[in-house]
């Protein structure tokens, strides 16, 4: 048996082990195995390529394929809206529109907040509160005197007066009861009730990361 013909038959007796299932760009046999040469490489087809290869055949091509996607994702910064929610309230002494200085650094927490965030379509809700001393007409008309003093104190420090909605409901949301009080100790025990709520409704940008590509 010369030396071409002893080639050829381990060729041939080569070609029993395979790949199961073949895949595109590869010869198989009857049952969908992928032949192999007698150095164990996968039998190529015309349409076989670097994208078709599999990694049974050709692990470093895979490898080098696999990476190349990895390289190719681009890391983007993106800007995305998020709802912010900030309350505070001021307090007022009794048969008082006047802010106090409570009232004042409540404010300016908020002010802080405002500034400290990239905030978009503002949306500022201040609604003015009285204890339930006095007749409700009066109460009304000092709750809403209340919420304009706590607008103009924040139209003051520079926020925009459209951003603003304001209205009073006298004595009718109270926050503490006192019962049993009278006189001085009443006044006392209702002034967490003598308040303008302060409710900012916006949206905060905040950076996020996300891959080029990837959908809303």
């Amino acid at each position: 048996m010369n030396n071409k013909t002893r080639a050829l038959l381990v060729a041939t007796c080569s070609l029993v082990t395979g790949l199961a299932h073949a895949g595109v760009g590869y010869v198989s046999d009857s049952s969908d195995t992928v032949i192999r040469t007698g150095f164990g490489e996968c039998v190529h087809t015309m349409r076989w390529s670097e994208q078709v290869a599999v990694v049974e055949c050709e692990p470093a091509v895979v490898a080098a394929r696999e990476a190349a996607k990895l390289a190719a994702v681009e890391v983007v910064i993106v800007k995305e809206l998020k709802p912010v929610q900030l309350e505070a309230e001021a307090l007022f002494d009794f048969d008082s529109a006047a802010l106090t200085d409570d009232g004042k650094v409540r404010l300016n927490a908020v002010l802080g907040s405002l500034t400290a965030t990239d905030l978009k379509d503002e949306k500022i809700r201040i609604t003015g509160h009285t204890d339930m001393i006095g007749d409700d007409a009066y109460n009304i008309e000092l709750s809403k005197r209340r919420a304009a003093a706590v607008r103009n104190y924040l139209v003051s420090r520079g926020v925009v007066p459209a951003f603003i909605e304001t209205s009073g409901v006298g004595e009718a949301d109270p926050v503490v009861s006192c019962e049993g009080k009278r006189g001085a100790a009443l006044i006392q025990c209702l002034a967490p009730n003598r308040r303008a709520e302060v409710e900012l409704s916006a949206m905060e940008l905040i950076e996020v990361e996300k891959k080029a590509g990837d959908g809303e």
